[in-house]
């Protein structure tokens, strides 16, 4: 990403939102949801720490949507989000998916907004279909060390030469990218010369053609056949400048097939009426879909101004012509119709599926018509001659038999990246928990398997005192009170402020995303760590309160581990063994293993419970990170820690039973095998 990038996109911000007001005029769904636009709109908090799948319009929806089934059945604990630009896009996420997925625009591609969408997130993993490919966004995942993957990728070689001519101006955004699954050895050539690395490409092949037909589609399709009985072509995905011509092409079958019906589905929502009108300006009967009236033998066309019924539509159709290729648009994609058995024919204008489209010509599987005339005679021809239809129906069909298999391939690409964890019940994710607003300016996180509910009231331990439920507190910078819970004993903690600050300032903290918060941030990053089953509490509840005037105070609850000691005071009762110097080692190596850097790492925040099981404590702070020489500091405050409670001891002639040379290699060499 250059400067020259980031200035470009933050000039020509103004002109998105001036050219979606202009669109949506035609389609006033483009004048809502321009908050997500830039990131500034309101995200849950059980989105976060999943998976982000973006499709940029319907196509790739549909293309994906066998993968981010895969993607939720492999991951059924993690939230998944996906982002489009487009509101059909946003319509078919909602109807494929509903509550399952979280929906939201992705932003523009200035370094603020993209900023703010990682923060609200904070995905594990980002996935894009095709090559929606934006430097800032690339950028940020790349800066916060988040694996993006580009899958069904292609290049034709137009766009190859586009990226080459602007690298200039986008910049490294093609060595940043995790992987690439390209759909043919072509693509992954070009991937290759933008500057993929060779390890970080491969060939998966096309999705689409692992498209799953809905178990319904066939019987429905049979429904609406009965009820017509006539002839049916479908003229799919057209755009300006080719309606007429379909038109015109249909008025010339009508000559021969009087009956017959045509479909017509232009590609863009807000064309549905101008495309209505073109009906009107040929002296055709039509009906629109949206009539949700029953078509009769007086209609001609049916106009398809609905999204996501465009199979239903191939597979009632007797041929279908597959539109963005009478225009120099590069046509779309012919693997639906073939999937539901339909002849296709296509105009000339097919370079953004050259390959596809190579192949079909090769076996005889497409009509190629370049003239509304050449339509008309290949629609004729099919009505005429069914059996021709079909045969040229079943060739393409064949053609792209053995092709599956992207779905699978590319699912265990993600699992590479992102490996599944085995979750038993006992593992919860921010999917899981409850998220309530008690006030306009605060923020209460908890577990309901926990928790019941959550009250403001259950932070202050003055409320658990005047129930009697205080069993006692833990000094340190401050004092942490346990309650009896029932089943769950709980450890309350406010956060306070140290060093110089706190002797005047002491608890609050700058304002910040109430995810990012002390008591939001740590409680998040407990769920991750318990999920890789690092010996870490479980946290309960977290609490986000803007301060009266400036700032905010946070506090968090946890379930307290049963039976433990920290090492401070059992290290002032006596020795430990070699066995749980060991055991201390060992669980301090798991956690650096997995890249968990403790702020605090001291012999007050590791405790040893009654079956010699090590754990570690308080998390404030805390954050996974790149491996790094931190290991190492942490392993010196750590002996820091017992060293300067061995002074204190000393001073005050009392016990604390460490003993350096004797003790701290026992800890190492757990450590280090």
């Amino acid at each position: 990403m250059t400067f020259s990038y980031r200035l470009l996109i933050r000039l020509a911000t103004p002109l998105v939102f001036i050219y979606l007001w202009l669109r949506g005029a035609k389609a006033a769904e483009y004048r809502q949801r321009w908050r997500e636009r830039l990131a500034l709109h309101a995200l849950p908090a059980q989105a976060r720490d999943g998976i982000v799948i973006h499709c940029v319009s319907v196509g790739e929806t549909i293309a994906g949507r066998a993968l981010i089934e895969a993607v939720l059945a492999a991951y059924p604990k993690l939230p998944v989000t996906l982002t489009s630009m487009t509101p059909t896009a946003a319509a078919i996420a909602q109807r494929f998916f509903g509550e399952r997925v979280f929906h939201s625009y992705l932003p523009i591609d200035t370094p603020g907004a993209m900023k703010r969408f990682f923060r609200k997130l904070a995905p594990r993993m980002v996935v894009v279909l095709e090559t929606e490919v934006w430097p800032c966004f690339v950028a940020e995942a790349n800066r916060r060390g988040i694996p993006l993957l580009v899958v069904n990728a292609r290049m034709s070689e137009r766009s190859q030469h586009g990226y080459q001519r602007y690298a200039w101006l986008l910049g490294p955004v093609w060595q940043q990218l995790s992987f690439v699954a390209a759909q043919t050895a072509e693509s992954e050539q070009r991937f290759r010369q933008l500057g993929v690395a060779p390890q970080q490409l491969a060939v998966r092949g096309n999705l689409k053609h692992d498209i799953q037909l809905a178990a319904t589609l066939p019987q429905q399709a049979n429904d609406w056949r009965q009820a017509l009985q006539r002839p049916v072509l479908v003229a799919a995905s057209t755009h300006d400048g080719e309606d007429e011509q379909v038109l015109s092409a249909f008025q010339t079958v009508l000559k021969v097939h009087p009956q017959a019906l045509l479909i017509l589905v232009p590609r863009h929502p807000e064309r549905f009426t101008a495309v209505a009108q073109l009906i009107e300006n040929a002296q055709l009967s039509y009906i629109r879909r949206s009539d949700n009236k029953p078509v009769t033998t007086t209609h001609q066309v049916f106009l398809a101004d609905t999204m996501g019924e465009l199979m239903l539509w191939y597979a009632i159709a007797d041929g279908a012509f597959i539109g963005g290729s009478l225009i120099e648009r590069g046509g779309h994609n012919p693997l639906e119709p073939i999937a539901t058995e339909t002849p296709i024919a296509t105009g000339p204008h097919v370079f953004n599926f050259e390959q596809l489209f190579t192949r079909l010509k090769h076996v005889d599987g497409v009509a190629l018509v370049n003239s509304a005339e050449a339509l008309a005679t290949t629609w004729s021809q099919w009505l005429t001659e069914p059996d021709t239809a079909r045969a040229m129906a079943l060739r393409a069909q064949h053609e792209f038999a053995d092709d599956r298999g992207a779905t699978k391939a590319i699912l265990a690409d993600i699992q590479r990246f992102l490996p599944s964890v085995e979750m038993t019940e006992q593992h919860r994710t921010m999917a899981m928990m409850t998220t309530v607003q008690p006030h306009k300016k605060s923020m209460i996180w908890y577990d309901p398997e926990l928790l019941k509910e959550c009250p403001v009231e259950y932070f202050s331990p003055s409320y658990w005192q005047a129930q009697g439920k205080v069993k006692g507190s833990a000094t340190g910078r401050s004092t942490a009170f346990f309650i009896d819970q029932g089943d769950h004993d709980l450890l309350l903690r406010h956060y306070y402020r140290g060093g110089l600050v706190g002797k005047f300032n002491r608890d609050r903290f700058k304002r910040e995303p109430i995810a990012e918060s002390r008591a939001m941030a740590e409680f998040s990053l407990l769920l991750k760590l318990r999920e890789l089953g690092l010996p870490v509490p479980r946290p309960v509840a977290a609490y986000y309160a803007q301060a009266p005037g400036w700032g905010y105070r946070a506090d968090i609850l946890v379930e307290v581990i049963p039976h433990t000691q920290d090492l401070f005071k059992l290290l002032q009762q006596r020795e430990l063994t070699p066995a749980e110097w060991d055991t201390i080692g060992q669980a301090i190596r798991e956690l650096h293993n997995a890249n968990v850097y403790h702020s605090d790492l001291n012999c007050r925040n590791i405790m040893l419970d009654s079956a010699g099981k090590c754990w570690i404590v308080d998390f404030d702070k805390c954050d996974i990170r790149e491996s790094g020489s931190w290991k190492e500091a942490n392993l010196q405050r750590l002996l820091r820690s017992f060293n300067k409670e061995l002074t204190k001891a000393t001073n005050s002639e009392s016990e604390f039973h460490f003993n350096e040379a004797r003790d701290w290699p026992l800890l190492i060499a757990a450590y280090q095998r």
